[in-house]
């Protein structure tokens, strides 16, 4: 428990937030498509 620094902490919410930063992207990239294609038809 003593090994535990001020690092990890700090490096865990920076990867959650890139990671749920990434899915929001690809969410907003396939709805995209999928509406830019249901306009198109």
């Amino acid at each position: 428990m003593a090994i535990r620094g001020p690092v990890n902490p700090n490096k865990q919410p920076v990867e959650l937030n890139r990671t749920s930063l990434y899915l929001g992207l690809l969410l907003v990239f396939v709805l995209g498509i999928l509406f830019s294609s249901y306009f198109f038809n």
